[in-house]
Parts: C-alpha cells; structure tokens; sequence
C-alpha cells in the first residue's frame, strides 16, 4: 500500500511565498521570526512559527483552518486540502518555468520600446 503525500499549498517560489508569509502575518497581526523562515518547508513549519507569537488563548482548534485559508489566498488550492505536512512549494515546478517565460517576455518588450524610443529620437 502506498502512502501518499498530501496535497501542496502550491506556491510557484517565484515569489508568492512572501505573499502569502505577508498574508498571514496580516490576518493574525503578527510578525513572524524571520529566523524560522530557512526551516520553512511545509505548512505545518509556517504554522508552528505563527503559534510562538500568537498568545496561547488565541490557539484554537479553528486556529489551523483559519490559517490555512489564509495560506492558500495566494494559490487558490482548495485551505481543506492541505495538511502539515504539506509542501508550500507546488511540486510540479511548472509555474516557476511559466513565471521566468514571463518576466523574460516582458523584459524583451521594454529593450524593444527603449530601442524603439531611442530610434525615434535619432
């Protein structure tokens, strides 16, 4: 029988993920240590982070499926989906690839109007 892992939050790495910390630091008025931040892998990892700043009449048993809303605003993966243990960052890597296609276009657009710009100025 194979075990299988739960679903990711779905961030790309591209970014989002310091929109998503930005998020939750919002939703709960706190700041998260960014000291944890390089042990930050899964869900569960962020959610431990966020309980040391939050005082402890504020952890509830809805407390994690408040966050993980919160945690998946960015991504619109389904927050009862994932677990602890999910990964934050997607699996597929396919949105980073989308992401760096992008920013290449769009950097390719602007050296075009500078040129063109320039051009015309001659």
């Amino acid at each position: 029988m194979s075990a299988t892992l739960p679903k990711s939050v779905g961030l790309g790495g591209d970014g989002d993920e310091l929109l998503a910390i930005d998020d939750v630091q919002r939703a709960f008025g706190v700041k998260l240590d960014q000291a944890d931040a390089a042990q930050w892998q899964t869900a569960g990892d962020v959610f431990i982070s966020l309980c040391k700043k939050l005082p402890a009449e504020s952890r509830t048993d809805e407390l994690w499926a408040r966050f993980a809303e919160v945690l998946t605003s960015q991504t619109g993966v389904d927050p009862k989906a994932i677990e602890k243990d999910s990964r934050l960052l997607s699996q597929s890597r396919v949105w980073v690839h989308v992401s760096n296609v992008s920013a290449t276009v769009w950097i390719a657009a602007a050296v075009m109007m500078v040129a063109m710009v320039s051009l015309s100025l001659l």
